[in-house]
């Protein structure tokens, strides 16, 4: 049994606890949550840490095998760059040099406090990583389809990987990649009812795409030989939308240009949504970043991701979130925490077990050092630390 204290506890599920201590049992489940009625300390049976406690911090979406890309491509140069920058650099580079990069970030991220990642793989390279690593990985089997010829290969190599997956442990849905790379025969012949988790809404040309047929993603495809879905005349989540089977459990990954009627429609279609942002990456890429108020308004149930070290400069929540604080410097930091732990986990569907701090999870716990403790504002020198650094601790 362990007694971890520290100045404030973020249970996530109910509102920080001033001078709290959380006890965890042996496998690292939560037996309780109190607060002192005096100034903590380091005592025998209780461990003290100066600063606050939180769970594990979940990423809702990551691209592991990208790792080895990290510095490769240039910043600002758009999705329609960045998508040309990324097919040149992409093999340029040997697997083993891949894995060196993924088991690095992996084992980073673990340090840093993440528990769980929904993670992007287009082919079986990193899944022993992941299979070995402790971190609790969903794995999203993404694939394109511009190509109507590739359809039937392309869902069928899909379903492979998927039982590779399995083989190994690892829980895993397939999904379309987005909707400008992905023609509805592709969206139909994926299989449903696990997660989608479709990159949305990622670029404004993306939206110009459906609405007009031009722009710098349909010049993209043209000089690439590849056939640009056929324009709707609408944003281009409702291609997506059009799509989603009754019940489809769905994750929406940057909305950097999603709109309230966007919002609105996406809400009618389908009833369990997560919005994943990655705002230091829809920087890096874009030079923007998502509507943040607009989803907070709408109530929406949002999550955070870090995306790749492509278009990352790390892969630890913290940073997003202290990215956010900056230019949302009137959002709670609990509201905030609540996005990198529980918001994550149910898109997931990991709720039941990760993402609070609350009897009978074992969610883990993250130290965060270094904060603005009368304000409880996060600082730039804040860190964070996985302290439950056990494989029980997160449970699959």
């Amino acid at each position: 049994m362990r007694r971890i204290a520290a100045h404030y506890i973020f249970p996530i599920a109910g509102p920080p606890i001033r001078n709290g201590i959380v006890t965890l049992d042996d496998s690292g489940a939560v037996l309780d949550l109190s607060a002192s009625s005096g100034e903590l300390q380091e005592s025998e049976g209780v461990e003290f840490y100066s600063g606050a406690l939180a769970p594990g911090f979940v990423n809702a979406h990551c691209h592991l095998e990208l790792s080895h890309l990290k510095g490769a491509i240039p910043q600002g140069v758009g999705l329609a760059g960045f998508i040309a920058s990324l097919s040149a650099h992409r093999n340029a580079f040997s697997d083993e040099q891949a894995l060196r990069a993924a088991n690095l970030a992996d084992a980073q991220l673990y340090a840093a406090g993440t528990v769980a990642v929904g993670d992007i793989s287009n082919r079986e390279l990193t899944f022993g990583v992941k299979s070995g690593s402790p971190v609790f990985y969903h794995t999203f089997i993404e694939r394109f389809g511009l190509r109507r010829e590739d359809v039937a290969q392309g869902a069928h190599s899909a379903q492979k990987l998927a039982e590779a997956a399995a083989k190994l442990g690892l829980t895993a849905s397939v999904t379309p990649h987005a909707p400008y790379s992905t023609q509805s025969e592709m969206y139909e012949a994926l299989a449903q009812g696990g997660i989608w988790s479709v990159h949305n809404q990622e670029s404004g040309d993306e939206n110009l795409l459906f609405e007009k047929g031009r722009g710098a993603l349909c010049e993209l495809f043209l000089s690439m030989g590849l056939p640009p879905v056929p324009p709707t005349g609408k944003p281009s989540i409702y291609h997506t939308l059009r799509h989603v089977a009754e019940g489809q459990r769905l994750l929406l990954v940057h909305n950097t240009y999603t709109s309230a009627n966007d919002y609105d429609a996406a809400a009618a279609r389908c009833k369990s949504i997560s919005w994943a942002l990655c705002p230091a990456s829809n920087l890096y890429i874009e030079r923007a970043l998502p509507p943040l108020r607009m989803l907070r308004a709408k109530g929406a149930d949002i999550a955070l991701g870090t995306d790749s070290l492509a278009s990352n400069a790390s892969l630890n929540l913290l940073d997003e979130l202290k990215l956010l604080a900056k230019h949302f410097p009137d959002i709670p930091l609990s509201e905030m925490l609540r996005w990198a732990t529980l918001g994550g986990a149910a898109a997931l569907g990991r709720q039941h077990i990760l993402g609070s701090l609350e009897k009978g999870k074992r969610p883990g716990v993250v130290h965060l050092s270094n904060l603005d403790l009368d304000k409880l504002k996060l600082t730039p020198e804040t860190k964070s630390r996985l302290l439950t650094r056990k494989n029980s601790y997160i449970c699959q």
